[in-house]
């Protein structure tokens, strides 16, 4: 495909159809964790495991359908249910113990972001962010050349009439995993708005609100064609990501576009528009909540898997923060769920935690029309200062459950159930109790002890497929999400954010040593990234990401919780040029500190970056580290302050400390505003 000149860096290989032998391959790791279940069981047990984990396993070598793979799962829990009882939800064997169901009764936990705690950003989280700036902001607005590098289709199966965007490598979760990675990042940077907002914004505008990535949802819901995809009350797989993005832009740069009436649009192929908000978005999806039986909004038909929960209570926690409701305005929808999960969805198949999903009513048609509106009522009554209400009657039921685990999926539940639980210590209970003992039996049978990576591909030349790392093996899912062909690179690098949140620095180690001399690759101008193929690079490289912002000292439930984006009053909206390395960005004694780099590309002759500064008072000094220059202007009729700093450097670079002496950049510089 022709892409813009100086693009090629950003292409990433496409990834070949496995063979059986490669998705044998695939399953090495979790296939071990289920044998070590089966010789503990009896056989009556063992053959019935067997059956659910070896259909699901090898699922995409046989190319079996999405109604097949639904009547084995129903079969499967008809067969389970016959040694536990109810396969959904009830009964010890479902869930996490008393211990912590109790712990998750307790009262919400208070938490905040304080500005002057944050650690500056470190060389390799800059290197990061400039990869992450490349493969949005940095390409544009042409479609062309965005889907060049946004190739990954995320299914396309023949089961399901070829149609992409449906499995979990698809473009949405690729987007908004690098959007959540650079909220984290950028909040170690608190008063630098358009760090993290201009990248979050062109990922609304250019990915997510695009027909190429939300018209699958037309696959699923047909009936839903010329009303748009606001009204589903189910593909919280797309509208639980949109949401969680709009919520963190609004957070990190104070700017309510989308919140404001109409202000969330999208347009489809068809040319039609259809329009909501981040209020009246969130309330629907609420809704959607307490009509189901768990507690959850399904993604695909009747399908709720844990995993795409996370990101609408992620975004109701923001949107409190915000002031768009009251304080705990959706606890009650919080802790729905987590009393459904702590009773209901532990795996029972021990291959990791946490079950993939549970299997409930299809709720986008016509008979639940009047328990979506007598739900929504209470939710905007609630608004209005009404007490709460208890869900009233609805036609959803828990049909089934897949009752076994997976590790990345395991890393996707927990690590945003860090951020919006209402408490923070039984999420890492169930880390401790049932996800670490499978990680160590993965590392004590050598997972990340291989010199080379057998989930990375060569070119043929003999040399160490590490170094090039184009992922051969790491083709697309199958038919939605219940093929597990899913490469060691993913899940490994997935559950690294887990691993820092629950601060087992041990087992961090680990993994991220086996990550980055395995996978890790570096250009110059291009950043820091994870070698892979494209249905997989983007993504790991945004959880790897947000595992090193958490090793750092970044706190996630923080800034969920606590963020103020308005500390003095004082905020960089802007920085020109835009790929400038900015480090620190933070009240200081009073003071505003904004540490920076003159980036890759820019670093020859006269290097200038210029600031625009919100001030809701008058600034009164201006300092800048020695061999700079600055000056300032207050901009008319604004209390918009332009800071321009220039410095005369060499054609290869001069290498300058930070006040602090911790970092080492090329043109680094200090600037200090008193107001």
């Amino acid at each position: 495909m022709k892409v813009s000149k100086g693009m090629d860096h950003l292409l990433f290989p496409a990834a070949p159809e496995p063979s059986l032998g490669a998705l044998i391959g695939y399953q090495r790791d979790h296939i071990s964790l289920a044998v070590k279940y089966f010789v503990s069981n009896p056989p009556t047990k063992r053959f019935i495991v067997s059956s659910v984990v070896g259909v699901s396993a090898f699922r995409s070598g046989l190319s079996l359908n999405l109604s097949f793979a639904i009547g084995v799962t129903f079969l499967c829990a008809i067969g389970l249910s016959v040694l536990f009882r109810d396969p959904s939800r009830k009964g010890d064997a479902h869930g996490f113990g008393k211990e912590i169901e109790e712990m998750f009764d307790r009262p919400s936990e208070a938490s905040a972001l304080h500005h002057n705690s944050q650690k500056d950003l470190t060389a390799e989280e800059l290197q990061l962010l400039r990869y992450f700036r490349g493969i949005t902001v940095g390409l544009g607005t042409n479609e062309e050349d965005i889907f060049a590098v946004w190739s990954m289709v995320g299914g396309g199966k023949p089961g399901v009439g070829g149609q992409e965007q449906l499995s979990f490598t698809a473009v949405r979760y690729h987007a908004s995993f690098l959007c959540y990675s650079v909220a984290t990042l950028a909040s170690r940077i608190p008063l630098f708005a358009s760090s993290a907002g201009s990248i979050l914004d062109w990922v609304l505008s250019n990915l997510l609100l695009k027909p190429k990535v939300f018209e699958f949802y037309l696959h699923y819901w047909p009936e839903l064609r010329g009303k748009g995809p606001w009204q589903c009350r189910e593909n919280i797989m797309w509208t639980g990501h949109v949401l969680h993005v709009v919520a963190l832009y609004e957070t990190l740069t104070s700017d309510d576009k989308f919140s404001r009436p109409g202000g969330l649009a999208v347009t489809e192929s068809d040319g039609k528009t259809y329009r909501t908000d981040a209020k009246e978005l969130a309330l629907h999806v609420a809704a959607c909540m307490r009509i189901n039986a768990t507690g959850g909004v399904p993604c695909e038909p009747g399908l709720v898997f844990f995993q795409c929960q996370n990101h609408p209570f992620c975004a109701f926690t923001l949107l409190e923060g915000l002031d768009h409701f009251p304080r705990g305005f959706f606890d009650p929808e919080k802790r729905r769920f987590q009393a459904f999960a702590a009773k209901g969805f532990r795996a029972v198949v021990e291959t990791g935690g946490i079950k993939i999903a549970c299997v409930t009513t299809r709720q986008n048609g016509p008979s639940f029309d009047d328990a979506y509106g007598a739900e929504l009522r209470v939710l905007e009554a609630r608004l209005e200062g009404a007490d709460d209400a208890q869900p009233g009657e609805s036609s959803s039921r828990v049909l089934a459950s897949l009752p076994f685990a997976h590790i990345g999926s395991d890393a996707w539940d927990l690590n945003y159930f860090f951020m919006w639980a209402t408490r923070s210590e039984p999420v890492k209970a169930i880390y401790d109790k049932y996800v670490k003992v499978r990680l160590e039996t993965l590392r004590e049978s050598g997972t990340w002890s291989e010199e080379e990576c057998s989930c990375c591909g060569g070119d043929g030349d003999g040399e160490p497929k590490a170094k090039h790392a184009t992922g051969w093996n790491s083709a697309p899912p199958a038919v939605c999400c219940f093929g597990l062909n899913i490469p060691k690179s993913a899940w490994s690098s997935a559950i690294l954010p887990v691993l820092a949140q629950a601060e087992d620095w041990d087992m961090y180690e680990t993994v991220s040593k086996w990550l980055t001399g395995q996978l890790r690759k570096e250009g110059t101008e291009e950043g820091v990234w994870l070698g892979e193929s494209c249905e997989w690079a983007i993504g790991n490289t945004a959880n790897y990401a947000m595992g090193v912002a958490f090793r750092n000292g970044a706190d996630a439930r923080a800034l969920h919780h606590g963020l103020s984006v308005r500390e003095g009053g004082v905020r960089v909206l802007s920085c020109e040029p835009r790929d400038m390395d900015v480090w620190r960005c933070r009240m200081e004694g009073g003071a505003l500190q904004v540490g920076f780099g003159a980036g890759a590309g820019v670093c020859k002759g006269e290097v200038v970056a210029k600031f625009v500064v919100e001030a809701q008072t008058r600034m009164r000094q201006c300092q800048v580290t020695e061999g700079y220059r600055a000056k300032w202007t207050k901009r008319a009729g604004q209390d918009l302050v332009e800071v321009v700093v220039t410095c005369e450097i060499t054609s290869g670079g001069e290498e300058k400390k930070d006040v602090a002496g911790e970092l080492e950049f090329s043109g680094g510089c200090m600037l200090t505003l008193e107001f």
